[in-house]
């Protein structure tokens, strides 16, 4: 598989103008849940093309290692996984997700990141082993991929490895290279747009939402309501 500079730089050019057409002005949760999804959207076509020349993408629905890792996302990321959780999920394991992420956010106030690699802590949107907002999910979780099960389930078994090469993941140049142009797109256009650029560890985000403390869904209302397609104001 090649994945030509052309390709990546047209790819993340349409992603950036697409995050600053959406998220500049006033914008919802619904907003912030297509933008996700077309960066997933992209992602999933580069994927589906490495399948097909035969890369051999070992990552397969079922394979939940890599969701327990952590994971940092935008806020316009956390209030589109919300918007998902709260249309698109059965109501009653809707709530059962919403206090599982509140309990993991708060299991995780007290620890290091290395503690929390270390946890192998189950990313509380998991739902007998599949993503539950899959469609939406951080660009984060879009990007990452690998070559090898056998190696994610060892670095899974070994977290104490974490971060040598040892506990490495195998992976391919130019979807590597695609997921960091992509995500830098982003996090240029939200700058460009007077958006909030930070990421922050995911539950902890989610959970903010949830309770209604944050300041800034995505630098706008924070009495948006991720219910609702209505206007987050700036």
């Amino acid at each position: 598989m090649q994945l030509s500079r052309e390709r990546i730089h047209g790819a993340s050019t349409h992603i950036h103008r697409h995050t600053l057409e959406r998220l500049r002005a006033g914008c919802s949760a619904a907003d912030c849940a297509d933008v996700c999804g077309t960066l997933a959207a992209v992602l999933d076509e580069a994927f589906a093309a490495a399948d097909s020349s035969a890369a051999g993408i070992a990552c397969a629905a079922g394979c939940d290692f890599c969701c327990h890792l952590r994971v940092s996302a935008f806020a316009h990321e956390a209030a589109a996984v919300l918007h998902r959780l709260r249309t698109a999920v059965a109501p009653a394991v809707a709530a059962d997700i919403e206090r599982r992420i509140v309990a993991t956010a708060g299991r995780l106030e007290g620890m290091t990141v290395t503690e929390h690699y270390a946890a192998r802590i189950p990313c509380a949107l998991l739902v007998d082993g599949r993503c539950s907002v899959y469609a939406v999910r951080p660009s984060a979780c879009a990007a990452h991929h690998s070559l090898s099960r056998a190696r994610c389930e060892q670095a899974f078994e070994r977290p104490e490895q974490h971060g040598t090469p040892r506990n490495s993941r195998p992976a391919l140049l130019e979807l590597q290279t695609l997921g960091d142009a992509l995500i830098a797109a982003t996090q240029s256009a939200l700058e460009q747009g007077g958006r909030d650029a930070t990421r922050r560890e995911l539950h902890q985000a989610l959970r903010d939402l949830i309770e209604g403390r944050s300041e800034a869904i995505i630098g706008g209302d924070p009495s948006c309501d991720v219910h609702s397609t209505s206007s987050c104001g700036s």
